[in-house]
């Protein structure tokens, strides 16, 4: 498996590994001399299995290539069906609140007694996309799905959970609602930075967590997003957790984003709670 070429290797090496998303730890397995005239690298088929045991009662978060070969070998299923498995398998650490509100009869069972409402969506915007009602309300003002990113207008507090709402959905068009995190400020970007696919920002250079709600979204439906301690992006949808979506490094400010693709035209931000 190569994964790049052209390095120099006529002078001192050190490996880089970025420990980043569903990715919580990473494990040194072995290392070996190869001769220079080894073009093949050793499969990983053939690591030692005693090099792969873990203890009994470790969390797994992610699954490495190695993992993914063996199990094939062995006949123990499909690697996408076991890496599926151990991305949701985990329970969260935190989840998001779901007591009273008084709003309506949906949202009784969603919301907090009370939402702070400080937070609105930044004026830097996507070209097809409008705000309403106080910067509270993204409305795509578009046929097709082009330009439609919009951002929180502060960055988000550890442990505080912000609560959206559908507002308006389209069933002639499929798709999920697309949303992230990131630690650049909207302020400096123009309305023609803001791509097409949001997932293009990831080849900016700061740091962009770009997810997808897992379930089709209708009209009414009321998200919750929490960044806890630990850095883990909890979703819950209609008041039931969703689990860990992402793990981001929450050392350092972050904005929330939201990309209106598919079926979902408008959004409202509720508010939020601590």
């Amino acid at each position: 498996m190569l994964f790049f070429s052209g390095v120099r290797t006529g002078e001192p090496l050190w490996g880089l590994i970025d420990v980043y998303g569903l990715t919580r730890a990473v494990q040194l397995l072995e290392s070996e001399m190869v001769p220079p005239d080894f073009l093949r690298p050793r499969s990983f088929t053939t690591v030692r299995s005693s090099s792969l045991r873990r203890e009994a009662d470790e969390s797994r978060l992610s699954v490495s290539l190695c993992d993914l070969n063996l199990q094939q070998v062995d006949g123990s299923g499909p690697a996408h069906s076991h890496n599926h498995a151990h991305l949701h398998l985990a329970p969260p650490s935190a989840s998001c609140p779901i007591p009273q509100n008084s709003l309506n009869t949906q949202q009784s069972s969603v919301l907090p007694h009370s939402l702070e409402s400080d937070l609105h969506f930044h004026a830097l915007r996507g070209a097809h996309i409008k705000t309403l009602d106080e910067q509270t309300v993204a409305r795509s003002e578009h046929a097709r799905e082009e330009r439609t990113l919009v951002f929180t207008d502060r960055p988000l507090r550890t442990g505080e959970t912000v609560f959206i709402k559908v507002t308006k959905s389209s069933p002639a068009r499929s798709g999920s609602l697309s949303y992230g995190v990131t630690s650049c400020d909207p302020a400096v970007l123009r309305p023609s930075d803001l791509p097409y696919n949001p997932e293009a920002l990831v080849d900016r250079k700061e740091f962009w967590a770009v997810c997808r709600v897992p379930t089709l979204l209708q009209s009414s439906d009321i998200l919750g997003f929490l960044v806890n301690q630990e850095g883990e992006v909890i979703l819950s949808h209609n008041g039931t957790n969703a689990g860990m979506q992402v793990c981001v490094d929450n050392s350092r400010p972050l904005w929330m984003f939201f990309g209106l693709h598919g079926a979902v035209t408008q959004l409202r931000i509720l508010g939020k709670s601590e």
